[in-house]
């Protein structure tokens, strides 16, 4: 049997070290370095070379620090740290080596992990505030419905017939702004697991506006529908609807009357205006009511939105279209555009 033994290779230990993606340094009972495999990492202030001491390549906090782990690791044989180090942040491990009188510091970069440790915190409260929110908007209606409910189930000969009908109207209204937030709720869950489709087919604007219009019942008297009524884009007839239902929803809560809805269409896109009265929002802050999880309350305007305006926008961009604010003179101005049914059309 042939003997291997000769063949056999033996891997040099300091490319094994460089090897590493930690960074390892050795030093003697004096803190001084005696072999460092990565002398390029950000955890030190310069280069360092064999005989360097700690202050000389650390910061003074960072090298405290660690010459306070060398000493308890010589005590007990390991110690643990986190050392930050400008925004990069490492697990420090300090392992006395029993074959020499050296320590083995091993430094782990785990500023992704902090990262990621932010992130997760952020998405909690995240979806805290968001939970809030809705709890905000369904206790509104649905204390309404409950209380007119209650009202009309008891006999009462001093509720008049008018009276009763007012209450009616009363709680269709706030059932339809039930209906819409369960509406968007159903969408930011389809889109959080990426299961929201829209369809690409005509789209009158204006039909589908008075259709919204009709199914708020005493409310859509107040908005006024103006433009071409033949204006035709391409998108999904049930995702657009719920953006002008949230639009107007948003109007007639948190602006002023009149309310008007303008449709007209251009070579570039079809596009639907929703016109108020109301306060508007600070410029600085306009980007802010389209955010996912935020309320007009938390941006120093009256009232809230909730995430009806953040969905209407998801659902624009789904159909290739677009969802702004501005203000024009007194008025703030919505504008929901989608693309042209011209431009679908092949010569």
């Amino acid at each position: 049997m042939a003997d291997l033994s000769d063949d056999v290779l033996v891997p040099n230990p300091q490319e094994i070290l460089a090897a590493l993606p930690e960074v390892i340094v050795q030093v003697d009972a004096e803190t001084r370095v005696i072999s460092v495999n990565r002398p390029e990492s950000s955890v030190f202030r310069r280069v360092p070379v064999p005989g360097d001491l700690l202050e000389d390549i650390f910061e003074l906090e960072a090298a405290t620090l660690i010459a306070t782990s060398v000493a308890t690791a010589q005590q007990t044989g390991m110690a643990k740290a986190e050392l930050d180090v400008e925004t990069d942040l490492f697990r420090l491990t300090a392992k006395r080596l029993e074959s020499a009188p050296l320590t083995m510091l091993v430094f782990e970069d785990i500023t992704s992990l902090r990262q990621a440790a932010h992130t997760l915190v952020d998405l909690i409260r995240d979806k805290s505030s968001f939970l809030a929110s809705v709890g905000h908007e369904l206790r509104t209606p649905l204390t309404a419905v409950i209380g007119y409910a209650n009202m009309l189930s008891q006999p009462d000969p001093s509720l008049d017939e008018a009276t009763r009908r007012s209450m009616v109207r009363d709680m269709t209204d706030q059932a339809w702004d039930l209906a819409g937030i369960v509406e968007d709720l159903l969408t930011v869950a389809r889109t959080e697991i990426g299961e929201l489709r829209v369809v690409s087919v005509p789209v009158n604007l204006a039909a589908n506006t008075a259709q919204v219009i009709e199914s708020m019942g005493d409310r859509g008297s107040h908005v006024t529908v103006r433009g071409d009524r033949a204006t035709t884009g391409v998108g999904d007839p049930g995702r657009f609807r719920q953006i002008v239902r949230n639009l107007l929803r948003n109007a007639l809560t948190h602006g002023s009357a009149p309310v008007t809805v303008e449709v007209s269409a251009n070579p570039t896109h079809a596009m639907l205006l929703v016109k108020d009265h109301g306060p508007g929002i600070a410029d600085p802050l306009v980007e802010t009511i389209f955010e996912q999880y935020v309320t007009a309350s938390d941006v120093d305007a009256p009232g809230r939105v909730g995430i009806g305006l953040w969905i209407s926008r998801e659902l624009a961009s789904l159909m290739g279209g677009h969802l702004t604010y501005r203000r024009e003179q007194d008025q703030t101005v919505f504008e929901v555009t989608i693309p042209p049914l011209e431009r679908t059309k092949k010569p």
